[in-house]
């Protein structure tokens, strides 16, 4: 059977940079080094003409543009969550998290007034707002899959280790996770 290709993907990957403190996802759930985040085979999941939205926080937001164009995708734009909350941080205290959006092949926008960035409550620990489908729903084309998905969407199609998966990806059960890997 042929892998679906999808023209839309949302990830939201459990990066390990800075993450293993006292407060940090290695307390909610195991990470990936951002080699093996960059070895996915993502672009064999994206039609000819797509995009990608890769959640970054601020330590991974450099290492966000290079892994998208590992992927073969353009980062052509980046949406920013501004957290109306006081975050953690050593020299800044961090209150947002980005998206980038890449493009491949010819992959305009359906909606061109979207603008970068929207305040969103916080919620528990990871949960991206459900606002940002929306967004990316007026952005970007379907049909759409969204990787580490925590929840299901309608008319989206998810791969995750809290949910029922609808894709197979060779090489990575649902998900391959460094910690996994160690305990193994």
């Amino acid at each position: 059977m042929e892998q679906k290709k999808y023209s839309t993907l949302l990830l939201d990957p459990p990066f390990e940079t800075c993450q293993r403190g006292k407060y940090g996802a290695v307390n909610h759930y195991p990470l990936m080094s951002v080699e093996e985040i960059a070895k996915m085979p993502i672009g064999d999941l994206a039609a000819d003409d797509a995009h990608c939205w890769l959640w970054v926080s601020n330590p991974t937001l450099r290492v966000g543009f290079d892994i998208l164009e590992g992927w073969g995708f353009t980062p052509r734009s980046v949406f920013t969550w501004v957290k109306p909350r006081m975050g953690l941080g050593v020299y800044l205290r961090n209150a947002t998290e980005h998206i980038i959006l890449g493009t491949r092949g010819h992959a305009p926008v359906k909606f061109k007034s979207q603008i970068n960035w929207g305040i969103f409550p916080r919620q528990d620990h990871s949960h991206k707002p459900e606002e940002v489908y929306d967004i990316i729903e007026r952005v970007s084309p379907g049909p759409y899959l969204e990787l580490f998905a925590r929840r299901s969407r309608h008319n989206w199609d998810a791969w995750g280790n809290e949910i029922p998966s609808d894709v197979e990806i060779p090489g990575y059960p649902v998900p391959v996770y460094s910690d996994k890997k160690e305990e193994a």
